[in-house]
């Protein structure tokens, strides 16, 4: 059976020469981040921190009242947001002002910082179903009023206090 495994695993990776393999059929198939997302306490003394310091400009905005599932629990909150380009990628501030959300859990277990590594997706519907299929699980799912919809998978166990979102824009 052992013998089986290693040539199923070797039939679906790419050998690097390191020691190190690609998975060639992976459950989400991803190519790049997107955006990183930050937790913070307080979005504008961040911005004006990130801004002081590196020179990042952010565009901020507070976000209409979202529904959302956290853990299966029906849940309603307000973000408010700045991003900014650095590079090719999106970083996100994110903070919220009412109601609950995964930012807020992570905010009191951790303290401010990386929050999660962002994907855009096109068809966020398929995402899911592809992951749940493989028997990953959904932490958050938000529909967001202006029609952007955002998915947080449990990766807790494996990738510690971040997460991966799927974001469809």
């Amino acid at each position: 059976m052992g013998k089986e495994i290693d040539s199923k695993r070797e039939a679906n990776s790419e050998n690097l020469g390191y020691g190190d393999t690609i998975n060639m059929n992976p459950i989400l198939p991803l190519t790049k981040f997107d955006q990183i997302g930050v937790a913070v306490r307080d979005v504008d003394q961040t911005v004006a921190f990130m801004n002081q310091s590196f020179g990042i400009e952010f565009l901020t905005m507070e976000m209409p009242r979202a529904k959302a599932f956290l853990r299966g629990k029906k849940v309603e909150f307000i973000p408010r947001i700045a991003i900014a380009k650095v590079g090719k990628i999106d970083l996100e501030l994110i903070q919220i002002l009412e109601g609950e959300h995964i930012v807020k859990e992570f905010l009191y277990r951790n303290g401010p910082g990386l929050h999660h590594l962002g994907v855009y997706v096109d068809n966020l519907q398929i995402a899911v179903e592809l992951w749940e299929k493989a028997g990953g699980k959904v932490i958050q799912e938000t529909a967001h009023p202006d029609g952007i919809g955002t998915v947080y998978l449990d990766t807790e166990n494996e990738l510690g206090s971040y997460y991966i979102e799927l974001i469809k824009l």
